[in-house]
């Protein structure tokens, strides 16, 4: 019995190859319905990762011998996720070149992809030629007879599809696409033209993003402004799209980032460049069609082919001199992120117009860069002077207080008396002890004496740190033999305090 057993064993596994080669193999990859794709691209939906997906009889096509090469196109579609694929033809071959759902509309549906030479009839009846490409029509399964929209692409010498045509809302809305503009049209008839940058580029389109109506394209769209007369100018570089960085308020991420520190820019719109600094480039972009930000996003964004100059700042100590605010966004909201109140301390950083860019020191949190109007902000002189004179029967007194850099004052005094202070013994000033808000600070001694055609003089003067908030400084003098007479004091009323 163990034997019979045993033999039967032997012949089943020898049988069980045999069998396997008559059972069907199950097939991989994508449910192909169309009649002709190049055999690199059939391979490429035949993998196991395409199982489920279905490509339709007319979901693709062949660009072929375009300024900017030949490529395939085709859209896969599985449960209602629609996805455009596209290949590039290299040394005779179709290498995969491009994967996007964003630039096709998502829903149950069959796709028709067409190519066209150069020339597209438009609803109006006139003929624009926005060359070679294809389009991409999409028609919704609970409608058969109408179609969602209907896209056209055009290939540059770059080998970049750009959109030219959008047909929406079941195709009746029809949209010439420009690089600054969209240009509507219902059922022939001309509504209006948004102006603004919409991303354009097949590998970051986004057909959900894009503005289906005149209304909601003048809602969304923006454009670069002029940027004023100053020391800031830019110029619109365009980023390669796709991409997101953060954007902070300075020079690096110890500035403060706006947004609850989420502040970001997209290179999906236009962007201005105004400089470099620290690594870091300043610019100005779109929040919406109401806002744009100024802000800093690292230098390594740019694209290979661009290069921006040092951005060249004063750096120098200035005052706010009447309650304002800080803003981001000068030439559009003028959204207030702080205010500033009088006499508040900030660096004066460049111009630009009616506004001054400015650095704000953060008091327990990082700085923060912005513009404040010009009429409520002063650079700190590098230096003022101030007067005071005193006389009497026997003598008179010139002082002269230079402040530098609103903190140290140098202080002069001429002092002209009668010839015989000449004398010896004589109760001639020798000097002054200066007062800061009537606390004294040090003694100015006499550095000359002699004597002119007014008669005897006396050159007194001396330098000092004064302290923060002086507004006064009181000059008493002091005699030889009577010693300091404060009845014969040089009051100095300084044009600024000290800061």
């Amino acid at each position: 019995m163990k034997r019979f057993l045993s033999l039967l064993l032997c012949l089943t596994l020898i049988a069980l190859p045999l069998l396997l080669r008559c059972v069907p193999a199950l097939a991989e990859g994508a449910d192909i319905k169309v009649q002709w794709m190049p055999a690199e691209v059939t391979a490429f939906f035949s993998s196991s990762t395409f199982d489920g997906w279905t490509i339709g009889d007319r979901a693709s096509i062949l660009v072929e011998n375009t300024v900017g090469g030949t490529f395939f196109f085709a859209v896969a579609q599985k449960g209602g996720h629609n996805v455009l694929y596209g290949f590039e033809q290299k040394n005779g071959r179709f290498d995969y070149w491009l994967k996007t759902d964003n630039a096709l509309a998502q829903g149950e549906g069959f796709f028709v992809l067409s190519y066209h030479s150069g020339e597209l009839y438009l609803f109006d009846g006139t003929k624009k030629n926005i060359g070679e490409g294809f389009g991409i029509m999409f028609t919704r399964a609970d409608n058969e007879e109408q179609h969602d929209n209907e896209l056209y692409f055009s290939v540059n010498q770059n080998g970049q599809f750009h959109l030219k045509v959008a047909c929406v809302d079941y195709g009746w809305e029809e949209v010439l696409v420009t690089s600054d503009s969209l240009a509507y049209s219902f059922e022939g008839t001309y509504e209006g033209t948004a102006y603004g940058t919409v991303e354009t580029n097949l590998r970051y389109f986004s057909y959900a993003a894009f503005p289906k109506t005149l209304k909601e394209a003048r809602n969304k769209l923006t454009q670069a402004p002029a940027i004023p007369a100053g020391e800031l100018s830019a110029r619109k570089i365009k980023f390669t799209g796709g991409q997101k960085f953060p954007v902070y308020s300075g020079p690096g991420p110890e500035y403060d980032q706006a947004a609850n520190g989420k502040a970001s820019v997209s290179t999906n719109d236009w962007i201005q460049v105004f400089g470099s600094e620290n690594g870091y480039i300043l610019i100005q972009y779109a929040l919406s069609a109401s806002q744009m930000r100024f802000g800093y996003i690292d230098q390594s964004a740019l694209p290979r082919s661009a290069s921006v100059s040092p951005l060249r700042f004063d750096y120098t100590d200035a005052e706010i001199t009447a309650n304002t605010f800080l803003t981001d966004d000068p030439l559009n909201s003028q959204t207030r992120l702080v205010t500033l109140y009088s006499e508040a301390s900030v660096k004066w950083l460049s111009t630009m117009g009616s506004w001054v860019y400015v650095e704000v020191s953060g008091s327990g949190s990082k700085p923060i860069r912005g513009f404040v109007p010009a009429s409520a902000i002063r650079k700190a002189p590098a230096y003022w002077q101030d007067y005071a004179v005193f006389k009497n029967s026997t003598y008179s007194a010139s002082a002269t207080v230079t402040v530098r850099n609103g903190v140290t004052a140098e202080i002069a005094v001429i002092v002209t008396g009668p010839a015989a202070w000449s004398e010896s013994g004589a109760d001639a000033v020798t000097g002054y002890q200066v007062y800061a808000n009537n606390v004294p600070l040090f003694v100015a001694s006499a550095s000359q004496v002699g004597m002119n055609s007014a008669g005897h003089y006396t050159y007194v003067d001396g330098t000092a740190t004064l302290p923060t908030g002086t507004t006064v400084l009181g000059l008493c003098p002091v005699h030889a033999q009577s010693g300091m007479q404060a009845g014969e004091m040089i009051t100095v009323i300084l044009t600024d305090p000290v800061k």
